[in-house]
């Protein structure tokens, strides 16, 4: 499937579906995050070209969908029992594009996911607060459902950041491990981040269990938070965990 488009800004672009493997490669090199989720990530993978230069080693930018985090959670209703709920989760475009070559990535990837894929429903994706509210999102007419604070760590001595599941997620137990001894010898410092949910629905007789709320002022950053745990708690776990292997 492969869409061209002729602009006035930005001359004539190609999106088309690129390899799971291209798309990982662009994020984990270029993304804010560096980093790409295997459980669920990669599910649909759309990159930009210029239009001529459309090999993969060309591509100017990505976004990926795939699987909710938690694919059980009753956070929406449809009529039809095989209907889902994918998620945007990361998009990257090289700056020679500009920015609203990220509307055009997100709206011609949405539609030809609708083509696809008759039981997706809905397409959900969660705005940084680090980085803004979400205004890409409004610009691409996704619907805005609300905002919570996430708990991330970052690394005092590598600078790398931690999402505060992986250090209470036992599913994978090596993560867990690393990131709980981390957390016991006191190498994170903690802080809370805005994250604001957007919705775009592909079908009418979608319902979010949430109503819709108007978009949020501007706003961005992040808020020291001290996070106490229970240290006992996971100290018994980790020996536990090791003593398994």
């Amino acid at each position: 499937m492969e869409i061209r488009i002729k602009t006035k800004s930005l001359g004539s672009l190609v999106i088309k579906p690129i390899s799971k493997a291209k798309a990982k490669d662009l994020i984990i090199k270029n993304h804010y995050s560096h980093k790409w989720n295997n459980a669920g990530f990669g599910l649909y993978n759309f990159g930009i070209f210029r239009e001529g230069k459309e090999l993969e080693t060309q591509c100017l930018g990505v976004a990926v969908y795939g699987y909710m985090k938690n694919l059980n959670a009753k956070i929406f209703t449809h009529p039809s029992p095989d209907a889902i709920m994918l998620e945007l989760n990361r998009m990257w475009i090289d700056d020679s594009l500009g920015k609203n070559a990220e509307s055009l990535l997100i709206a011609h990837s949405l539609k030809a996911i609708k083509r696809l894929n008759k039981n997706v429903v809905a397409v959900q994706s969660f705005a940084d607060g680090r980085l803004g509210c979400g205004t890409i999102y409004k610009a691409s007419n996704f619907k805005y459902y609300g905002k919570h604070q996430t708990v991330f760590l970052r690394n005092k001595r590598t600078k790398e950041i931690t999402h505060h599941q992986n250090l209470t997620n036992t599913t994978c137990r090596s993560i867990y491990v690393r990131e709980n001894i981390a957390y016991l010898l006191g190498d994170f410092e903690h802080f809370k981040v805005d994250t604001y949910r957007y919705i775009f629905p592909l079908c009418k007789h979608f319902k979010f269990k949430n109503p819709e709320k108007p978009y949020p002022p501007y706003n961005k950053g992040e808020y020291p938070f001290e996070w106490v745990r229970d240290r006992a708690k996971i100290k018994e776990r980790l020996k536990r965990f090791i003593d398994e292997l």
